[in-house]
């Protein structure tokens, strides 16, 4: 007759407890609720090989493996996590760089951060944008407090400051609360055309996409001042 031997029951509870630690451990599967207030929704992309060991916006070498980003207008150091929206998998990127520059997208990924969704052989991927923490004191005080100081709809980044107020003028007329912000860089110096300003993040997104329709632009929301 075959003899079972009973485990004791205190070994056994560890075993368990040791193995639901270990499956919760593994990978950056999310499925719960974002902790921070939903900045961006849109398509990320990556990019990798070609441009490792490069200068990116921030002065930094660019590693392809470390879990780093490009966005178009978040400060330098701003920690962002990056959901996918249909696998629900994310990842926490640093921002350092500057992009991306293709119309409709609205964050470049290292080729590390972007194995992490694995979207490596799709190249784009719908995604959700939340800030973490912010060396901006104005997106701190948002995370921290609860605020919001308004939105604003960018409607065009340059680098030649009269394509900047050429546009500013053509938009006047229907938007009169529109701005020309001038910020330094170090890949230089932008003059940005912002309109404004909207106490809701719907709000915003309504005037983003009247102004994608009518006049063939590419809106980014903006938060704070």
């Amino acid at each position: 007759m075959m003899q079972i031997s009973c485990m004791p029951i205190g070994k056994m509870c560890f075993i368990l407890a040791f193995l639901i630690m270990a499956g919760c451990a593994g990978g950056h599967y999310q499925t719960g609720p974002m902790t921070s207030e939903t900045l961006q929704q849109g398509v990320a992309s990556w990019y990798g090989p070609s441009f490792h060991g490069n200068p990116t916006a921030n002065g930094e070498p660019y590693d392809m493996w470390a879990l780093t980003a490009a966005h178009r207008t978040l400060p330098f150091g701003t920690w962002v996590l990056v959901q996918s929206v249909d696998a629900g998998k994310s990842v926490t990127v640093r921002i350092n760089d500057r992009g991306p520059f293709i119309r409709g997208r609205i964050i470049d990924l290292s080729y590390g951060a972007a194995r992490e969704l694995a979207m490596i052989g799709k190249g784009t991927e719908n995604v959700v944008l939340t800030i973490l923490d912010s060396p901006n004191p104005g997106y701190s005080d948002h995370l921290s407090n609860g605020r919001s100081d308004g939105y604003w709809v960018q409607v065009g980044s340059f680098t030649t400051l009269s394509q900047a107020v050429s546009l500013q003028e053509q938009l006047a007329n229907r938007y009169p609360n529109i701005r020309l912000k001038t910020v330094d860089l170090p890949s230089g110096q932008w003059h940005r055309v912002q309109v404004g300003t909207f106490t809701s993040q719907a709000k915003a997104k309504t005037v983003a996409t009247e102004l994608e329709k009518q006049f063939d632009l590419d809106p980014l929301l903006i938060q704070g001042n």
